[in-house]
């Protein structure tokens, strides 16, 4: 049986070749007569929808494509916003998330004020994000209204009708979910919440907590960490005499790759993959203006070796800590030795110390020219179905850190899972357009239930993938979706 998009598309085709033939046409409408042939041949149009109205008298075989999920009104220049929220329905980790601090709000917050009045955000985005799920066979458009409205005050300073970035919008998102969340609840006990300076932009310090407070403090951190939350470990390692000299850790909503670009081009290489961009941004890279006290110290002693310096002014800088507070670059026999970094080779080395439940990649596809002007970086950038993010964690390096004591704390399924680094695709955003300018489309993945499964009661779904731009809405192809130039990736964890 003839698909019916095609047959549709022949039936135009055929008319169109009707027109021509029985009326007088100028050069002009020619031209743009087969211009729109060829868009049809090429399926330029497959997102628009335009051949997806569902006739009387198809095949029940047709049913089963004419399954879609409600599109996004445009309420002026907010397709960035609408991508973001058509990204989230697809994360069901995301949707858990909001319902349970609902349902834990409803418990512990006290006072005398509605959930709706605490809660508004939380409440509006929750309640949008399960419409969104809703599938049908007929076309619905859903609002964006009273998430917009929820979420202009938090960020007053941030126009939601007006044309913004969609990795802006989501980090937005995110923080006034948090703000929301810490200003509404509060814990049971908060003795040890003085020793805890949480930021996602900034170094998180940690004083041990006491055994009483512990399960307070995991309570804590439980509200104010979502799915999208992860932690990066950037760690300093003396490659001359192999020794860690600092980790720091820092939390992360999105990890921004830079992809790989021609020399001096604004064209990403051909080939170009999401894992090797990934080893781009984790690989470990020189720092030149770093000094290595314990190097110094080593080639100090060799230094008072060859000057036939006494035993005991060798000994006291062999057995010196080598940190910088030590008096040894004062001693008289050391004044001639340079107190300089050129003995040391230091490596900064970026790992994931803490896998997220949501992973949400943004490709940084602007840069700036020779002449300082904002260019788009075009190209394709393969990206996988299943994303194995393990061969990037902090063992693969050789870096301990999963025995810290910290880092047991904030990554406790690491030691109880083998796979916790698979990852699985459920969203893809694209950009059209110039930098500043343009217009987002997302393509997302629903589970749909057949008809055979439902009458088995299976929990088994079959992964249904659709383009959505604003309100119109397609059903499309795998091979469609890993086709994407896509600005940002989101992958569900396994």
């Amino acid at each position: 049986m003839v698909p019916r998009r095609v047959s549709d598309t022949k039936a135009v085709v055929r008319t169109l070749t009707q027109t021509i033939r029985f009326s007088h046409l100028s050069v002009a409408s020619l031209l743009g007569v087969a211009g729109l042939l060829y868009a049809l041949k090429s399926r330029r149009f497959h997102s628009l929808n335009i051949f997806s109205r569902r006739r009387e008298d198809d095949d029940e075989d047709d049913d089963d494509d004419a399954i879609l999920v409600p599109g996004l009104q445009n309420l002026g220049n907010n397709c960035f916003l609408n991508v973001i929220l058509q990204a989230l329905a697809s994360c069901k980790d995301f949707r858990s998330y909001l319902q349970w601090v609902i349902d834990d709000a409803s418990e512990t917050v006290s006072g005398q004020e509605d959930d709706g009045e605490q809660f508004p955000l939380t409440l509006a985005l929750s309640d949008l994000l399960q419409e969104l799920c809703s599938v049908g066979i007929r076309q619905s458009v859903s609002s964006p209204r009273q998430v917009m409205l929820a979420l202009a005050h938090y960020v007053k300073n941030f126009n939601l009708t007006c044309q913004q970035d969609a990795a802006e919008a989501l980090l937005h998102l995110i923080s006034s979910l948090q703000e929301e969340i810490v200003v509404c609840y509060r814990p049971n006990k908060t003795s040890n919440l003085s020793d805890i300076m949480f930021s996602r932009n900034l170094r998180m310090v940690s004083a041990a907590p006491n055994e009483g407070g512990l399960l307070d403090l995991k309570r804590w951190h439980k509200h104010l960490r979502g799915p999208f939350d992860g932690i990066l470990g950037s760690t300093l390692i003396c490659r001359t005499c192999s020794s860690q000299i600092s980790l720091e850790f820092q939390f992360f909503h999105t990890l921004p790759l830079s992809p790989l670009l021609y020399s001096g081009s604004s064209n990403i290489v051909l080939g170009c993959t999401l894992e090797s961009c990934l080893k781009k941004f984790l690989g470990a890279e020189k720092v030149e203006n770093y000094f290595c006290h314990r190097c110094w110290h080593v080639a100090a002693v060799k230094f008072l070796s060859v000057m036939r310096a006494a035993e005991t002014d060798i000994e006291k800088v062999k057995s010196c800590g080598g940190d910088d507070k030590c008096d040894c670059k004062t001693s008289h026999h050391l004044q001639r030795m340079p107190w300089s970094n050129s003995y040391s080779f230091i490596l900064k080395q970026l790992t994931i110390a803490r896998f997220p439940k949501l992973l949400c990649v943004q490709v940084q596809r602007a840069s700036l020219n020779m002449f300082g002007e904002s260019v788009k970086l075009s190209g394709h950038i393969a990206f996988p179905l299943v994303l194995d993010l393990s061969l990037f964690s902090p063992s693969s390096i050789g870096l301990n850190i999963e025995k810290n004591e910290m880092s047991q704390y904030l990554n406790p399924e690491a030691s109880s899972s083998n796979h916790g680094g698979m990852y699985r695709l459920v969203t893809v955003v694209e950009h059209f357009g110039m930098t500043g300018s343009g217009h987002y489309t997302v393509y997302r993945s629903v589970g749909v239930l057949s008809q055979e499964e439902e009458e088995e009661e299976e929990d088994c779904e079959e992964l249904r993938w659709f383009s959505i731009s604003d309100s119109e809405v397609c059903r499309v192809s795998e091979s469609d979706v890993l086709s994407a130039e896509a600005s940002l990736l989101f992958y569900e964890k396994l």
